[in-house]
């Protein structure tokens, strides 16, 4: 009985066609029932509560989502679309961070100009002096300007007396040239108050361009400027107010305190403004006293103005400690409470 055995022949070129066309066939079913796998997110709604689904709900989009593989393994996250408060917080902070950057490019370039300008703390130093004299060349003119107009003051004041002594009418253009002198010495001491203020600003400021010199050129701190006791108005002769009421009161107060130390030899008083007179073997005095109000509803300020003439050397500075220490004392004096009565 013949016998037959069946051979394959993996040689043959037909047998390798067949062999690779099962084995692509074999990958792609299985692909096929890979893909058939449904895919699966993990999504949060409003309330908190977790959702298992094959796929997002459109309203639930912009809460975020995570996508899973058929296994339960995160392959992707989507976070949540940034809020409207979100939004505009990056925003801030974008634009707070170019702020930081210019900021710091400009502290750059001032440095340097700095480091060029000046070649070492004395060069500052001068440079603040100047500023500060200058300032005090304008106040000087100031107080030149008063007592011009307080000498015209007294002669119109006089004018005024000798009118009422004779019982005659007083003439409405005389009434006019008291009030304008009257309001041209308060803006003049207001001018001087105000440049007073400049002078303390130019020390601070050149206080603070010192200090940051010297860590450029890694030098010692230098001191911080101390005030100039003759002209650092805020120790004894200013008091700052608000409101009428108040200030009236103050005004009172001021009015009794000139008038207790100047020992009411002679006095010439009008609107917001009294000048008492001293005189002794060695100097003229005035105590000019300022109602001071640039306008309604800002702060009033109430100055004390010493002024004096030496009667032998025509020196306009002040000898008299004692009269000196009046003025200094204003401030104090004023604001103090009254006494409680017993």
């Amino acid at each position: 009985m013949a016998r037959f055995r069946l051979r394959t022949n993996l040689k043959s070129p037909s047998r390798r066609l067949w062999l690779g066309f099962v084995l692509c066939l074999a990958v792609a079913t299985w692909l096929a029932v890979g893909a058939a796998q449904p895919t699966l997110y993990r999504w949060v709604d409003e309330s908190g509560t977790v959702h298992y689904t094959d796929q997002v709900p459109p309203g639930q989009v912009k809460q975020g989502h995570t996508k899973l593989s058929p296994e339960g393994i995160p392959t992707e996250t989507v976070p949540p679309a940034p809020t409207e408060q979100e939004i505009d917080l990056a925003r801030e902070q974008e634009r707070l961070k170019a702020e930081e950057a210019r900021r710091i490019a400009q502290q750059k370039a001032d440095d340097q100009r700095l480091v060029n300008l000046y070649r070492s703390i004395d060069d500052l130093v001068l440079a603040r002096e100047g500023k500060v004299a200058a300032i005090e060349a304008l106040s000087q003119v100031q107080r030149d300007g008063i007592r011009v107009q307080q000498e015209r003051l007294l002669k119109l004041h006089q004018q005024l007396k000798d009118l009422e002594r004779a019982a005659k009418p007083v003439p409405d253009e005389l009434k006019r040239e008291i009030d304008q002198t009257g309001t041209l010495i308060r803006d003049s001491y207001a001018a001087i108050i105000d440049q007073e203020f400049q002078k303390t600003a130019i020390r601070r400021e050149f206080d603070a361009i010192m200090a940051r010199f010297s860590r450029l050129r890694r030098l010692p701190e230098p001191p911080a400027t101390s005030p100039d006791p003759a002209g650092d108005l805020l120790l004894g002769h200013l008091v700052s107010c608000q409101g009428s009421g108040p200030c009236a009161v103050l005004w009172d107060r001021a009015l009794a305190y000139v008038r207790q130390q100047a020992g009411t030899q002679d006095e010439m008083l009008g609107a917001g403004l009294l000048i008492a007179f001293q005189t002794d073997e060695r100097e003229h005095r005035r105590l000019t006293l300022a109602w001071i109000q640039q306008s309604v509803g800002q702060p009033v300020r109430l100055y004390l103005d010493l002024q004096c003439k030496n009667r032998l050397t025509g020196s306009l500075a002040c000898i008299d400690q004692a009269a000196i220490a009046h003025r200094d004392g204003f401030r104090a004096a004023v604001t103090q409470p009254p006494p409680s009565p017993p």
